[in-house]
Parts: C-alpha cells; sequence; structure tokens
C-alpha cells in the first residue's frame, strides 16, 4: 500500500469530525425519517446521512425506515489508524507492544463496533427493472476488479458504494498545427467493499458491449470484455412493484476479513499525446460476506435475503 505523508493526520480529523457528527445525530443508531424524496439511480445523493453505530442483527426480519447502514468511509479510516497505532513504538519493547495491542485490539472502531461485530452496507443497485405489468422485479449490482500493485486483480471482487468525484472536465482546445484535442481531467475518490469469500457468490458476466457499462468507470483506451454482477428476482404484487421499484436497495451484511482494508493511486501525468490529468484514490473494505439483503430503503420492508454456502 502508498501513502502519503500527511495522510493519516487527515484521516484523524475527519474522524474526529464524523464522530462528533454521529453523536449529535445518530438518536438509537438507526437510520432517521429522512427527507420526502426518493432514492436516486446508481452513484446519486442518498435520503439520510445517519448511519448505524451498532451491530448489525443477521436474524431480522425488518429494518427501520430510511436505513442506511454503516458508514463505510468512517469504517475504512477507524481500521487504517487502528493499523497505525499497531505499529511498535520507537523505544517500546516487545512485551510492552503485545500487552498494548491487548488493549487496543478490544477498542471498539466506531460507536460499539469492533472487528468481531457484523457489518452492513448498503449498495445502489446499478438497475432495478420491472417485468412488464406483472409485479416481477430484477435487481442487479455490479462487481469489480480490486487495483493491488497498481493493476486490476481480478481475483478480487468488489462492490463500489462510495464515488466521491473531485474534478471531472472535459473540453477541447486547438494546438498551433490547426488540429483540435480533448482534454479530460478527472480526478476522484472510491471506497469498495472487496468480498473475500468471492467464489461463493452467484456471478453472472455480461460479454459485448454491455459489459463496459456494467463496469466502473475505465481510464481512457482502456477496454473491459465483460462485465460482472449478480443479479436476484423479486415476486411482488404489481401494485408493489410499481411503488418500490424506485425505491430498492442492497445490503451488503457480513464480517470484516483480514487484511481489512487496502489503498491504491491510479493515474497518470499528462504528456503531448495526452495532455489531460487521470487520478483514481481506491479505497478498499474486505469482507467476509454473509448475505445480501435487498430491502424497500422508504418502509425497512425486506424483500428478499440472498444467501450463499
Amino acid at each position: 500500500m502508498r501513502y502519503r505523508r500527511g495522510f493519516f493526520t487527515s484521516v484523524a480529523a475527519l474522524l474526529a469530525c464524523s464522530v462528533l457528527f454521529l453523536a449529535g445525530c445518530s438518536g438509537s443508531g438507526k437510520g432517521g425519517s429522512g427527507g420526502g424524496h426518493r432514492p436516486g439511480g446508481p452513484g446519486n445523493g442518498f435520503l439520510s446521512t445517519v448511519y448505524d453505530t451498532k451491530s448489525f442483527n443477521p436474524e431480522a426480519d425488518r429494518l427501520p425506515p430510511m436505513y442506511t447502514g454503516h458508514n463505510p468511509e468512517l469504517l475504512y479510516n477507524g481500521i487504517e489508524m487502528r493499523k497505525q497505532r499497531a505499529m511498535r513504538g520507537t523505544g517500546e519493547t516487545e512485551e510492552q507492544h503485545r500487552a498494548r495491542m491487548a488493549r487496543e485490539i478490544a477498542l471498539p472502531l466506531m460507536g460499539s463496533l469492533d472487528f468481531d461485530s457484523v457489518y452492513a452496507v448498503r449498495v445502489t443497485p446499478a438497475e432495478v427493472r420491472r417485468d412488464g405489468k406483472d409485479g416481477l422485479i430484477h435487481v442487479s449490482c455490479r462487481l469489480c476488479a480490486a487495483f493491488e500493485a497498481g493493476r486490476e486483480d481480478p481475483g478480487k471482487k468488489a462492490f463500489v458504494v462510495r464515488y466521491l468525484p473531485h474534478l471531472d472536465n472535459r473540453y477541447t482546445i486547438a494546438r498551433k498545427d490547426g488540429t483540435r484535442v480533448t482534454i479530460e481531467e478527472i480526478k476522484f475518490s472510491e471506497y469498495a467493499v472487496v468480498i473475500a469469500n468471492a467464489r461463493d457468490l452467484p456471478i453472472q458476466r455480461t460479454v459485448g458491449p454491455q459489459a463496459r457499462e456494467d463496469g466502473r468507470r475505465q481510464k481512457e483506451g482502456d477496454e473491459k470484455p465483460e462485465g460482472e454482477r449478480i443479479e436476484e428476482a423479486i415476486e411482488l404484487t404489481a401494485d408493489q412493484a410499481r411503488r418500490m421499484e424506485g425505491g430498492i436497495m442492497a445490503l451488503l451484511i457480513g464480517k470484516l476479513a483480514p487484511p481489512y482494508t487496502s489503498h491504491e493511486e491510479i493515474g497518470r501525468k499528462p504528456t503531448a499525446e495526452r495532455p489531460g490529468t487521470y487520478l483514481g484514490r481506491y479505497h478498499y473494505l474486505y469482507m467476509d460476506l454473509m448475505t445480501i439483503w435487498f430491502y424497500d430503503v422508504t418502509t425497512g420492508k425486506v424483500l428478499k435475503k440472498m444467501r450463499f454456502s
């Protein structure tokens, strides 16, 4: 993993602010009522910023209205800080280090959550499709390969859970020789959950032109021969399907898995041939997935539970 100087100082500041925010608005630790707008499509903003701060109960049969799960960004930052504190300090004996680690491991990562807690991370489906006039709804969630050492590792399957654009400009300029060139300036941060037991997922593959639409944003000139996704069919009445179609979300439910977090930066500098810039910061949480729930976010009604062996 590659980190820049000052990264963990920024993380500490962000974590402190986030904890203060959660303390002020989380109440019982479950999602609040939120506003009156319906959820948007993939990548859009969401109703509520109130996240859960308690271990998730996978035996529950219903969720609170507007449930948002756990905050993946805050969880990532908490684990990164814990990793730094786990390093042996200057002048610290091995015995002192072991004793300190025994104390550290029992401390919560955020709220009452620790490394043994059950986590729930919300995913916005890539597609929610209703079949004609009946109540059958197909929900599809995209998978992508996680980066490792600067390259995509096809063995690491991940769900993108947060995309934060920092710069997204496109414009055309005329060169002295009369030719015109389009310049793209792209910078973003992405948070994703890497599934440690991905072999258990019922992965479906899309081959052909649709694959590019099913994958994450690619760098200019990159090709992606196939896209991967998980899909579930939910049987509802026709009236329920019409009411819920725009508000169905997915929830990844599982436990943290080693190495818990990783970080990659993928970028390129401008050249005469490619004058634009590209910088992607990828932040990964690792989980052993127990199940995926599909639910109506407005009411909290659980529509389907996808289980794995």
